[in-house]
């Protein structure tokens, strides 16, 4: 079973995430549709390589979404909504190939190593920056490390064993991101901040994210405050 098999397996197709949900109730009116979008194509991806029952039918769903970034969205075919809702972007939608990338490198990997843990939430958490740049948020440091916090997090709970998981949570702490603190992002980032103390709280403690009242207590405080 590959490693990806094992960590999207965690929802059902369709179900809500519960970080995710209460993160885009904090999103601005004007800004949320992009923060949707960012995670309906995430989820869509994760869909792709969970659905697949062999690494290659993974790798060929993907190769779809990747081609498509390497387009001109003037070039895309019509009929999907996710595709025309990102032409909308104000941003360079290219970049979030990188994200497909990300996921096509841990639907091919065998084994969870240190490697791939860092390159497939890297990829994740700088899909975050094209998000923000769609924004006009220029503050691509601090969002990518708010992504790479809940990218570890979210792959951590997923692992298919306890020894994966310790593995990325020792790669957290080795990179400064097993942390409580706020990312301390602007107001129509929120919903990331919110993920960002989430991710690093759930790393800290070795626990799933949002899995206690503190943890709920936090998100909101951040979601209010910022902080």
């Amino acid at each position: 079973r590959s490693v990806a098999a094992s960590h999207s397996s965690g929802l059902a197709p369709g179900s809500p995430d519960p970080p995710l949900a209460l993160a885009l109730a904090y999103a601005p009116r004007d800004a949320r549709p992009v923060f949707q979008d960012l995670f309906a194509l995430d989820r869509r991806l994760a869909d792709a390589v969970r659905q697949a029952s062999e690494p290659i039918i993974a790798q060929l769903k993907l190769a779809w979404w990747r081609d498509r970034f390497a387009q001109s969205p003037a070039e895309w075919p019509k009929g999907e909504p996710l595709l025309a809702r990102l032409a909308a972007w104000d941003a360079d939608i290219s970049r979030l190939g990188g994200l497909v990338d990300g996921w096509e490198q841990l639907a091919a990997a065998e084994e969870l190593t240190r490697d791939v843990a860092i390159a497939f939430a890297g990829r994740r958490a700088r899909s975050w920056a094209v998000a923000a740049s769609a924004l006009h948020v220029a503050e691509a440091d601090a969002v990518v490390a708010a992504g790479m916090r809940w990218a570890l997090a979210d792959l951590a709970q997923h692992c298919a064993s306890e020894a994966e998981s310790a593995l990325v949570r020792a790669v957290a702490a080795d990179l400064g991101h097993a942390s409580a603190e706020s990312p301390g992002l602007p107001r129509n980032l929120r919903p990331f901040a919110i993920l960002g103390v989430l991710g690093g709280r759930a790393l800290l403690r070795e626990r799933p994210m949002l899995s206690t009242g503190g943890d709920f207590l936090a998100a909101v405080r951040t979601g209010m405050l910022g902080r």
